[in-house]
């Protein structure tokens, strides 16, 4: 339950941007009712349910709903409009209220990661707009300023965010591996820079600059001793940009007419204050010189408890909120806000950064307007509160793991070595993300599979700090993660081949080769199934030897695949106790050999008494598979289960006389099916080339044969038929000593290895 909450705030926080980007197009409409303030209304309310339940030490509620009923009691002696001073009421206390609800609220998935991506989603939709030729200019409000706005309605709201998000912004690219986000994050910063032409804004970034020279003035001064020439080549750079910018921007033009309107012809006729009222204060303090009048000369109970926010509409805002928020709602008021806010501070845990930049958004409201009575920049204020509280330093994990195979309860067994390579590395302390594809019908759902794992594991690999990116199928899974890997420090590149990702199988495969070839190059390790495999890395893809790990798909679980009773083996499979099996278990798949089975047993059947082939599996040639078992004439030898579990695998191992194993796939990278069984004790009788020939010795674990040779492969099922007890207990008996070679336990820390810093 405490989950789904905290991913319901998360999800709140995300969608904050299109909300408020909503509201302000509503607004440009003329649309009577604020979107934002309602969906904000609505989560104040929520924030205000959870503090009364949750917070230890109510008094303060309890003092404040005093408040609140006597200043409404006291609105119904004035003439002042109830709706217009809810809504001030509510703006002046949602700060403080959520400053106190971030303080108790726990939700550990917000982040600096998070309120990094809320900027990029406000940059985005400030500046795309922009390069469409759309938004809107600060000018059609006010006719002698130049400021473009996009679709948002107040340019200071739309600025103090960016104000709050940037130190995070900045301290969390510090932090990054990622030189690709970094780069995304300075040229849409550099264009918004361009277009925010407000004069808090530049101060603000100025003030922010000099936090950061101060408190990372150690890694600067090493950075600048060890790359002296880039950080002159960016200083000239950013001078020069200066140079060629400033006096054409947006802001200057603005000073320029300002001045020229109010007839300042020279530095000293600035100072004076007027000017500066005029230049720098964009005449709030003459609106506060007329609402101070207007406080002054009312009556003493409005003194107390504030003029109220329909009487300074009709004067004109001072637009400096400290000021606002005293006349509006008085003496009385203005002391219960200070008791309220100080309380909620005192119980955050702002720190460093956070401190920082709540201390200088506090500055800002104290010249201007869209701080603290603004639900637009104040939500993202008190949401440093948590963001502190949560922020244990650097943000990193261990591997990003991508696979297009994974087991899911329609297809337990696709992929099932990659869910093994995985449980191990979780069990043995690795964080980990997991971006997999299930097994997909249809060529459309399948296109969508891979665009979602793509995309899923491009955003990770870039918003996130990995030691490894570890990637299954190196042709198409690569793909998401490349360019982030490209454009990362400190991460490397781990890729496991499997089979045709390699080694092509069909003209399509042949295709693929051609991606997989280049991503190669980029691997710091590649971990290849078997040495037949890593010869193929070493000749075909000219990879290092130091860069190859042999490792055998997740190993063999000898704990669960031992030897049982043949009697109760059959039993337990549903298999008749008086007929000899032979057993086949693979997808009906290309060049997976079942039809050279098929042909052996035709061969041989009138040879055949009281035997069956157990045939195990199903796939795309399942058509072709039962067109050639009618072709042949082999029904009543053979006998069908659909793919099973890897529980009734061992009993199904176990009843076999022998398990066959005739694949002829080049692409064949191990093989664990016949590993699986000859840790059973089961005599194989498998392929002497490709993966299978890592593990299968003839005549000293295994039964070898020609891929392809049905004849061969029909004598060597005689010869099983007729094979002595005793040597057929040596060969499985040496079968299960090979396995324990690729047992889980023996091969573990292989894997483990590659991933220890």
């Amino acid at each position: 339950m405490k989950k789904l909450k905290s991913n319901w705030l998360h999800f709140f926080i995300l969608l904050l941007p299109l909300i408020d980007f909503s509201t302000s197009i509503a607004s440009w409409e003329h649309f009577p009712i604020s979107i934002g303030l309602i969906i904000k209304g609505l989560f104040l309310m929520y924030a205000c349910c959870y503090l009364i339940k949750h917070l230890p030490k109510k008094k303060i509620l309890v003092l404040m709903s005093i408040y609140i009923l006597t200043y409404f009691g006291y609105l119904l002696t004035t003439d002042n409009r109830l709706a217009t001073e809810a809504i001030n009421l509510i703006k002046i206390f949602y700060l403080p209220t959520l400053i106190l609800f971030f303080s108790e609220y726990e939700s550990k998935s917000i982040t600096k990661k998070t309120l990094t991506i809320v900027c990029l989603e406000y940059l985005l939709l400030y500046i795309v707009p922009f390069f469409f030729g759309g938004g809107h200019n600060i000018s059609e409000v006010y006719p002698n300023k130049e400021l473009y706005l996009s679709y948002f309605y107040i340019g200071n709201e739309l600025s103090n965010v960016f104000i709050i998000g940037a130190p995070i912004v900045v301290l969390y690219l510090l932090e990054s591996n990622s030189y690709l986000l970094r780069g995304i994050f300075i040229i849409l910063g550099l264009i918004t820079m361009i277009l925010m032409s407000t004069k808090t804004f530049y101060g603000c970034l100025f003030i922010i600059l000099i936090y950061f020279f101060i408190t990372k003035r150690k890694h600067l001064l090493r950075f600048i001793k060890q790359n002296q020439l880039k950080f002159l080549v960016t200083i000239v750079v950013v001078l020069v940009g200066c140079i060629v910018y400033v006096p054409k921007a947006d802001l200057t033009k603005n000073i320029k007419a300002s001045l020229e309107h109010y007839e300042i012809n020279n530095v000293d006729e600035l100072f004076t204050f007027e000017n500066i009222d005029h230049i720098i204060y964009s005449n709030r303090l003459t609106f506060l010189e007329n609402v101070y009048q207007n406080y002054k000369e009312s009556p003493l109970k409005e003194n107390f408890f504030g003029i109220g926010r329909t009487k300074i509409n009709e004067i004109k805002n001072v637009e400096i909120d400290i000021f606002d928020i005293f006349y509006s709602i008085g003496i009385v008021g203005m002391t219960f806000y200070c008791i309220f806010f100080f309380y909620a501070l005192k119980r955050s845990e702002l720190k460093g950064v956070y401190k920082f930049t709540f201390i200088l958004l506090l500055i800002v409201s104290c010249f201007t307007g869209h701080v603290l009575l603004s639900p637009f920049t104040s939500t993202f204020l008190a949401l440093l509160v948590l963001i502190s509280k949560n922020d244990k330093g650097r943000m990193k994990k261990d591997i990003l793991f991508v696979s297009n195979m994974y087991p899911d309860k329609a297809s337990p067994h696709y992929g099932i070595f990659v869910k093994n390579s995985y449980e191990l590395l979780k069990e043995n302390g690795f964080s980990i993300d997991l971006v997999v594809m299930y097994k997909t019908k249809g060529k459309i759902k399948k296109l969508l599979a891979y665009i979602k794992m793509c995309g899923s594991s491009l955003l990770k690999a870039t918003w996130n700090n990995y030691d490894f990116i570890y990637v299954h199928f190196v042709s198409h899974t690569t793909m998401g993660v490349i360019i982030p890997y490209i454009c990362s420090k400190n991460t490397q590149l781990v890729i496991n081949v499997h089979g045709n990702d390699i080694v092509a199988d069909t003209n399509t495969d042949k295709n693929y080769l051609v991606l997989s070839r280049c991503f190669l190059k980029f691997a710091d390790k590649v971990i290849s199934p078997s040495h037949y495999f890593a010869s193929i890395l070493k000749k075909e893809y000219n990879i290092p030897k130091e860069k190859i790990v042999v490792y055998p798909s997740g190993g063999v679980d000898i704990e669960k695949f031992q030897k049982i009773d043949k009697k109760e083996a059959k039993k337990k499979a549903g298999l008749d106790e008086n007929t000899n099996y032979f057993g086949f278990v693979a997808r009906l798949e290309k060049d997976k050999g079942y039809d050279t089975l098929i042909k052996a047993i035709h061969e041989i059947k009138r040879d055949l008494e009281k035997v069956k082939f157990l045939i195990v599996g199903s796939g795309n040639e399942e058509e072709e598979f039962n067109q050639l078992v009618k072709e042949y004439q082999v029904e009543e030898w053979i006998e069908r289960k659909p793919l099973v579990s890897q529980e009734e695998l061992v009993f199904i191992y176990n009843a076999l006389e022998a398990f066959i194993y005739p694949t002829r796939r080049k692409s064949e990278s191990l093989g664990l099916t016949g590993l699986e069984a000859m840790a059973c004790e089961c005599l194989v009788i498998g392929s002497n080339k490709y993966g299978p020939s890592d593990y299968l010795i003839h005549k000293q674990n295994a039964i070898t044969f020609t891929p392809y040779d049905e004849l061969e492969l029909a004598e060597k099922i005689k010869e099983v038929l007729q094979i002595k007890k005793e040597e057929k207990r040596k060969l499985t008996k040496k079968a299960r000593q090979k396995s324990e070679e690729y047992s889980f336990a023996n091969t573990k820390d292989t894997l483990i290895n590659i991933f220890k810093k």
